[in-house]
């Protein structure tokens, strides 16, 4: 039990270094572009001192007309600050001009279900840490999108289309899926929380190191899908993970009835608690899969698997499957 908290500690604490990398890089952006906003201002200053002395030395109107405006020497420095500040303002005010028109285009594209100028609208609110919360867009086409680290909460997307979109490391707190296709979708370190994800398409999805908690993946198809050391705690009756690699994940407690693992990779998989009543695990690799107290599970559905004799089972279910009692294979508190 240590040893798998431990395992999850790492899990989420790499999901969040990964996030709080990605929030530096995001700042870093912001200051590099105050920094050449100061360096534009510093050249400029620096031209226009350079007109001035030349027109002051080499010409008798240029002289004249430079001394007419000394004062400026003297209110140089409050004059480059006021510039500075100006501009920051200007280029702030401006991001939030093009945060207004974006929102613009994407109420206007309602109803619309492909929309490119949507998807451009998308693409920058997100890179610049906008939230899309309550977000409306059924149905809508929102294929190959970027929307990386982006806040969904309680945002309708049934049966959008977001095949191949990049949405590492974005929140889904709940928000509304069902039907929607997410083939090949990038959903690393992505945070569902009471998410409805009934019949997605999650086929060749990646969803490693992804944290579900709470959600309904009812007849979901998660074909080929790779899910290596997610956490995934909910309803998955018959879900398809058929040849999806679930190396390492946490499927703990959940709800599997009648799912679909044939040929998956389900090496070191935490299936404890879960009921797996119905589940086909045929040619499935069970190697080091931690099924103990699993409920509705039967020596058949078993031996179909592969390795499963490396798996680790109940007390009483090594016994139905003539298993010895090696302390590799149980826990060795149940021994007790």
């Amino acid at each position: 039990m240590n040893r798998l908290k431990w395992q999850l500690s790492k899990i989420f604490n790499r999901r969040q270094l990964s996030k709080l990398v990605r929030a530096l890089a995001q700042l870093l952006r912001e200051l590099i572009e105050i920094v050449l906003i100061l360096v534009a201002v510093f050249l400029l200053i620096s031209a226009i001192l350079y007109i001035e002395d030349t027109l002051q030395a080499n010409t008798e109107w240029g002289k004249f007309f430079i001394n007419a405006l000394e004062k400026s020497r003297i209110l140089g420095t409050f004059e480059s600050i006021s510039i500075v500040t100006a501009l920051v303002i200007y280029v702030r005010q401006g991001k939030k001009k093009s945060h207004y028109e974006a929102w613009q285009v994407i109420d206007s594209a309602q109803g619309i279900k492909i929309s490119h100028a949507r998807i451009k609208a998308l693409e920058e609110l997100s890179k610049d840490g906008v939230s899309l919360k309550g977000l409306s867009l059924p149905m809508a086409d929102l294929e190959q999108v970027t929307l990386v680290d982006t806040d969904f909460k309680e945002a309708n997307l049934k049966t959008a289309k977001l095949q191949e979109a990049n949405l590492k490391g974005s929140t889904f707190e709940l928000t509304q899926l069902q039907g929607a296709n997410l083939w090949k979708a990038n959903l690393q370190e992505c945070f569902f929380l009471l998410t409805q994800l009934q019949k997605v398409n999650l086929n060749a999805a990646n969803l490693e190191n992804a944290e579900l908690q709470g959600v309904n993946l009812l007849e979901a198809n998660l074909q080929q899908a790779n899910l290596q050391g997610a956490y995934i705690l909910g309803n998955l009756q018959g879900a398809n993970f058929q040849e999806a690699n679930l190396k390492g994940a946490n499927l703990q407690g959940a709800y599997l009835q009648d799912a679909n693992f044939k040929r998956a990779n389900l090496r070191g998989v935490n299936l404890k608690d879960a009921n797996l009543t119905g589940v086909n695990f045929e040619e499935a690799n069970l190697q080091s899969a931690n099924l103990q107290n699993a409920q509705g599970l039967t020596p058949q559905q078993i031996r179909v698997a592969k390795n499963w004799e490396q798996a680790r089972y109940s007390k009483t279910f090594i016994l139905s499957l003539g298993l010895p009692q090696d302390s590799s294979l149980v826990n060795p508190e149940e021994l007790t």
